[in-house]
């Protein structure tokens, strides 16, 4: 070839060569786009292909988007294409959109849309396409209707827990969760029942959209036991019935249902059931919110019986606390807590440290009906026994197979036993095994606390009854009868005796006088402090006039000057009369001054109503302020310089001396004058 041609040939092969790679790059450029289409188009979530900026231009839909967007009419096409090209077109939104994708950063959003299947709910994401010098952009819409439905269920059921948890009653609290299942899931079959134990039955506290009890043509209570219902609350797992025309069973109302069942244990208190309408199943998502409802009923009934047991414990007490004996006690006790508590089988037991056992007080009616005689327990022969010896709470699930049981034909299978501590046991049971709960050994082991201290308190007021017959007895008997006598020869000394004699006599009888009238004030105290809770609205002026008339008999010789400036109203005990007295006796008693001389005066002061005694004799010595100071009284220091000596032994004793040891190893000595009426000669030594 010559030199023409061969130079012409390079230009045209290099056109070839760029011909050559230029329709391999669209090959595999049309290769790429065919598979980004497959896949576009296989891309389950609807997409859209689309350039922003001046103006808005469609350039691909997928498949999903046309069936989840596009049919209808050509208008509603029309319409839906455009606000769902770019989400906020029109608005406010859509510069942020375009400025976002323009940076070439994802853009995402919620959004709520019309499609053919209705209202629904898109997570939208606009993915933006680099480099292509215009702001172009991919945008998937991922459904996320059933993820906000299961959003706003959990929100109701929120809003319901809290609800739940604000009820302050069983009934009320099992009402709450039929109107839950109700407007939340879309159950209006449903019903609640809770246990009994009095009866051992499962009862409808609450079905439908009102509350029941059995009834007036509610339903009845559930008590066929080999059931699925009661296989739901004794396993306490949920039991599911997908298959309503192969069920053979009986459920609450009888029969099998009509669509899909479920039963659901809430904790020890009973089940929740509910069937869906028609032949619908129960969804699996509908399980799972039950499963959570029925959780937050047992938390919320938990609450419920915790703080009505406590509260019905202290309503127990504060009427078991009138009791005089611990019969009385028992009796009070055992009358209440089968309703209050729901303990219909209970009884109270005593220890006799004599006889080493437990007593019976008292058990409830039931358990009257249940048992012919309540038992004594000797030591180491029950469970009673050893939940006493150990001095912890005892919960049997079933009595009737435990090794340490006190009767071996016995009917009772659940018990739960509590210490009173040093007392005795307080005992509930029930002919069904398994059925009390640390709830229900919580509730007992408070009331057995405060029956402890009840039995102390009967124990201390029958000590001080006692202790109150008998100053009674000595005040009004011994004191008196002995003082009879002694000041009656005493009299009779007077009479016929002269000089020294009589003088003694007298004083004896000034003696009898002073004992008699220390007997007398005794007995007003007692009478005070007996009635010392009791007030009662009194004039202030009414009563000062009244003590100062009693007063101004007594001390003709001495001048009561009586001043009332206001009668003001107070509240006191009824006695406050006897107060006063006291206090105007004292100033003319202890008034040594040729003309004694009382003062007393009711006025209105800035701190109340103030009554003033005053008078002009010595005043209170120096010794008695310094007790008053101290709130008490030292056995070695009282008075004008007495003392409490403990003695341990006596070395001498003759009518001149004493000598002896006290407890601290100390001597003493005592020396007696030889005028026995010279108490000023008396001395003494350490």
């Amino acid at each position: 070839m010559d030199t023409e041609t061969v130079s012409a040939l390079t230009p045209l092969n290099e056109k070839l060569a760029q011909a050559c790679r230029s329709n391999l790059t669209e090959i595999r450029l049309r290769e790429q786009r065919d598979r980004f289409e497959a896949v576009f188009e296989a891309i389950p979530e609807p997409i859209v292909h689309a350039t922003v900026g001046d103006a808005v231009r469609l350039i691909d839909t997928n498949e999903a988007f046309d069936e989840t967007f596009g049919n209808g009419d050509q208008t509603i096409q029309e319409q839906r294409r455009e606000s769902l090209v770019v989400p906020g077109v029109g608005s406010a939104d859509e510069d942020q959109v375009v400025e976002t994708l323009d940076r070439g950063e994802v853009y995402t959003c919620e959004l709520e849309h019309e499609s053919d299947s209705g209202t629904e709910h898109f997570l939208f994401n606009g993915v933006p396409v680099v480099d292509t010098g215009v702001i172009e952009y991919f945008g998937v819409y991922i459904d996320i209707t059933d993820q906000k439905a299961r959003e706003q269920t959990l929100e109701e059921l929120y809003v319901a827990a809290q609800e739940l948890l604000s009820e302050e009653s069983r009934r009320s609290v099992c009402q709450r969760t039929v109107e839950a299942v109700g407007s939340i899931l879309d159950y209006p079959r449903v019903g609640v029942y809770l246990y009994n134990r009095d009866t051992e039955t499962l009862d409808p506290v609450a079905t439908g959209d009102h509350a029941c009890d059995g009834r007036n043509g509610g339903p009845s209570p559930f008590t066929e036991r080999d059931t699925r219902v009661w296989e739901a609350y004794r396993d306490g797992r949920t039991v599911r019935i997908e298959d309503p025309g192969a069920f053979n069973g009986t459920l609450p109302g009888g029969g099998a249902p009509a669509g899909g069942a479920v039963v659901l244990p809430i904790g020890t208190h009973g089940v929740l059931y509910t069937s869906a309408s028609g032949h619908k199943a129960v969804e699996d998502e509908d399980v799972y919110f039950l499963r959570l409802l029925s959780q937050l009923v047992e938390i919320a009934l938990t609450q419920t019986v915790n703080d009505n047991g406590l509260r019905a414990v202290q309503e127990t007490v504060k009427e078991a606390l009138n009791a005089d004996t611990h019969e009385e006690m028992a009796s009070t006790v055992l009358e209440k807590i089968p309703n209050e508590l729901d303990l219909p089988l209970a009884g109270l037991w005593r220890h006799n440290p004599a006889q080493q056992a437990l007593e019976p007080l008292d058990q409830t009616d039931e358990a009257d009906d249940l048992f012919s005689d309540q038992p004594t327990f000797q030591d180491g022969e029950s469970i009673a026994w050893q939940a006493f010896e150990t001095q912890s709470t005892r919960i049997i699930s079933d009595a009737s197979q435990h090794a340490d049981r006190y009767n071996a034909e016995t009917p009772i299978e659940g018990e739960i036993t509590v210490p009173l501590g040093e007392f005795g046991v307080l005992t509930a049971a029930s002919t069904r095994e398994d059925v009390f709960t640390k709830l229900d050994a919580e509730i007992l082991e408070v009331l057995a606390a405060n029956l402890e201290v009840l039995a102390r308190v009967i124990d201390n007021r029958q000590d001080v009854r006692l202790l109150d017959q008998v100053i009674a007895r000595i005040l009004r008997h011994n004191v008196r009868n002995q003082l009879t006598p002694i000041r009656g020869y005493a009299d009779t000394i007077s009479r016929e005796a002269d000089g020294q004699a009589e003088t003694y006599a007298r004083r004896i009888i000034e003696s009898c006088e002073d004992l008699e009238k220390t007997a007398e004030h005794a007995r007003e105290m007692r009478q005070v402090v007996r009635n010392r809770s009791r007030t009662r609205r009194l004039s202030l002026g009414s009563e000062v006039r009244t003590a100062a008339s009693a007063v101004e008999d007594e001390f003709p010789e001495g001048t009561l000057v009586v001043r009332v400036e206001d009668t003001p109203e107070v509240t006191a005990h009824p006695e406050l009369a006897a107060a006063i007295r006291h206090l105007l006796r004292n100033g003319f008693e202890h008034n040594h001054s040729e003309n004694p001389r009382v003062e007393i005066s009711v006025e209105q002061r800035p701190p109340g109503p103030t009554v003033e005694v005053t008078d002009n004799g010595p005043g209170i010595d120096t010794h008695e302020l310094e007790v008053i100071d101290k709130h008490d009284e030292s056995a070695l220091k009282h008075g004008s310089g007495a003392g409490l000596w403990i003695v341990d032994r006596v070395i001498e004793y003759s009518d001149a001396l004493l000598e002896f040891v006290l407890s601290d190893g100390t001597t003493a000595t005592i020396t007696f004058p030889s005028d026995p009426t010279n108490h000023d000669s008396l001395s003494g030594s350490e």
